[in-house]
C-alpha cells in the first residue's frame, strides 16, 4: 500500500457521477475468486481466451487466481506484489509463535485473560495458514510469482508494465492472449498509460480504482482512455472504502472491462438493470450492505 496520493484534492469540489459508465450487460458473466473480497465478475470468454495471467497484487488473498487456473488450466498465471513473499509469511508466523511463546502470553493466561490468549493463538493458526497456503500457490506448476511492485518507474521495489510484460513469456505474445487483474492501492493510475501501450495484447482487465474522493477526475480521465479500446462489462462498489462525500458513489470501484472487438453480439440497451447484479455480486465486508450504483 502506498501513501495517499493529495495532487487531486480539488476533486472534493467536483460533482461524481458513474454517468457513462454504465457497463455493457452481456450474457456470459461469471465470478472467478472468493464470493466477498478478493473475488471478480468476468467475462468467460476473456478467460477462454486468456494464455497468460497477469495479476499485479495478491496480498493475502489469490483465489481469483487459483479459480482462474482451474478453469483455464492451460494459463501461465504471472503474479507482482512486492508486499508479500514466502519470507514475509514464514517471518509473521515467527513472530506469532513468539507472542505465543512468551512470558506475556503466560501471564494472558494466568490473569484469566482468556480472549487476549485466544486472539494470539488465532493470528498464529491465520499465518500459519497462510503461509501453507502461500507455498501451495507457489508449488502449481503454471504459476509464477516476483515479489515486485508495479509502478510508472522501475526501481528496486517496482518494476513498469512494460517490463513485467517482458516476463511474461520468452515467445511471442498473441493478440487477446493476456488478462490483466489490478488492485495495486492507487498505482493503477500511474500504470494505466504504459498498459495502454500492449492494448492489441489484452483480452479484458479486472481493475479495482481506489481513493476516487481525491482522484475522481483523473478516475474520468484514465477510465475514458480505456474505453476507447475496451467495453466496460462489469462494475461494483467495494463497501470497505466508504462513499464520497455528498455522493453515492463508492470511493473504490471494481470496473471489469472487455476489449471491443470480442464483442460480436448485438448490443441491447439495458437501462432497467441495476447494480450490484444479485447472482453474481457480493459485499465484499459480509457485515455491511453492498452500495448500490446509480447510473
Amino acid at each position: 500500500m502506498i501513501g495517499r496520493d493529495t495532487r487531486h484534492l480539488d476533486n472534493l469540489s467536483q460533482p461524481c457521477s458513474l454517468n457513462g459508465f454504465r457497463p455493457t450487460l452481456l450474457d456470459d458473466l461469471t465470478r472467478v475468486g472468493h464470493k466477498g473480497d478478493g473475488g471478480y465478475v468476468l467475462n468467460e470468454r476473456s478467460i477462454r481466451r486468456t494464455q497468460y495471467l497477469m495479476s499485479f497484487g495478491i496480498n493475502d488473498d489469490w483465489s481469483f487466481e487459483l479459480d482462474f487456473l482451474q478453469r483455464k488450466p492451460d494459463a501461465k498465471v504471472v503474479c507482482f506484489d512486492y508486499s508479500v513473499s514466502k519470507s514475509v509469511f514464514r517471518g509473521n508466523m515467527l513472530s506469532a509463535l513468539n507472542e505465543a511463546l512468551s512470558i506475556k502470553f503466560a501471564l494472558l493466561v494466568l490473569s484469566f485473560n482468556l480472549s487476549g490468549a485466544r486472539r494470539k493463538i488465532s493470528e498464529l493458526r491465520y499465518w500459519a495458514r497462510t503461509y501453507r497456503r502461500f507455498s501451495r500457490f507457489l508449488s502449481e506448476k503454471n504459476v509464477r510469482f516476483y515479489d515486485r511492485g508495479i509502478s510508472n518507474e522501475q526501481n528496486g521495489q517496482f518494476l513498469t508494465f512494460a517490463e513485467a510484460f517482458r516476463v511474461v513469456s520468452s515467445d511471442a505474445v498473441p493478440e487477446d492472449s493476456v488478462f490483466v487483474k489490478m488492485d495495486i492501492e492507487q498505482s493503477e493510475f500511474r500504470v494505466i498509460p504504459d498498459l495502454l501501450r500492449f492494448e492489441r495484447y489484452i483480452n479484458g482487465m479486472a481493475i479495482e480504482f481506489h481513493d476516487l474522493d481525491i482522484l475522481w477526475t483523473k478516475f474520468v480521465e484514465v477510465a475514458k482512455q480505456l474505453q476507447a479500446k475496451f467495453e466496460i462489462t462489469h462494475i461494483h462498489g467495494n463497501n470497505y472504502g466508504g462513499l464520497i462525500p455528498n455522493s453515492e458513489i463508492p470511493r473504490v470501484l471494481e470496473i471489469t472491462f472487455l476489449k471491443k472487438s470480442l464483442i460480436r453480439e448485438q448490443l441491447v440497451a439495458r437501462e432497467n438493470v441495476s447494480y450490484p447484479l444479485p447472482e453474481l455480486d457480493s459485499p465484499n465486508n459480509h457485515r455491511e450492505k453492498d452500495y448500490r450504483l446509480s447510473f
